[in-house]
């Protein structure tokens, strides 16, 4: 069956991701982590997808979307609206864009032949609604852990609730070993005025 994962940066404690629909910070390493664990498969024949509300697919400049390596699929309440306004650029993509109303139906329009793993990749009202309404449709959490001495403003939080748990460092360390990614990434980071850590939520 093919692997849910919900990836996510977020500042503890209170697990605040974003402000005005912007990433509260810009940290390279972070960003790297991201694109390679959302595009690294351990079958070479398989593809990874990710999964964003409409609002984090608009926030993406044009010319970088759709994000590259990857079956990119918007979740939106109105289908036929967003089709509407993108079908030009659905189209020119093909296979590689795909819209659904639901986690549930992305899945049925995904080939999982060719798909190995599924990220959920935001934004804040998606994360929540997936946790909050299909939670058995979720295999992990990656959650990168972010702490700061600046006082940072937050208007978008992710609830990840009771139902997960941290795991020990090892968890991260062996999923990132099955995609072939064991030494290229260090579980604790610094830059700027940031300091981040990499962690996996598995339901308890």
């Amino acid at each position: 069956m093919t692997k849910v994962s919900l990836i996510v940066a977020a500042l503890v404690p209170k697990y605040g991701i974003g402000y005005k629909g912007q990433l509260p910070w810009a940290l390279k390493e972070e960003m790297r982590y991201f694109r390679r664990i959302t595009t690294q498969t351990a079958d070479k024949n398989k593809k990874n997808a990710v999964v964003m509300g409409r609002k984090t697919w608009e926030s993406i400049p044009e010319r970088f979307r759709p994000l590259k390596g990857r079956v990119n699929v918007v979740l939106t309440r109105d289908v036929s609206s967003f089709l509407g306004r993108y079908s030009e650029e659905v189209e020119k993509h093909g296979d590689d864009v795909k819209v659904a109303d639901s986690l549930r139906s992305a899945l049925q329009t995904l080939d999982m032949d060719i798909i190995e793993e599924v990220f959920v990749i935001g934004g804040a009202e998606l994360y929540n609604d997936v946790l909050r309404t299909t939670p058995e449709l979720v295999d992990r959490l990656l959650v990168t852990e972010v702490r700061t001495e600046k006082e940072l403003e937050m208007d978008a939080f992710i609830n990840i609730g009771a139902l997960w748990r941290k795991q020990d460092p090892h968890v991260w360390k062996s999923y990132l070993a099955s995609k072939g990614l064991a030494n290229e990434f260090s579980q604790d980071n610094y830059e700027a005025d940031f300091r981040f850590s990499y962690h996996i939520y598995a339901r308890c």
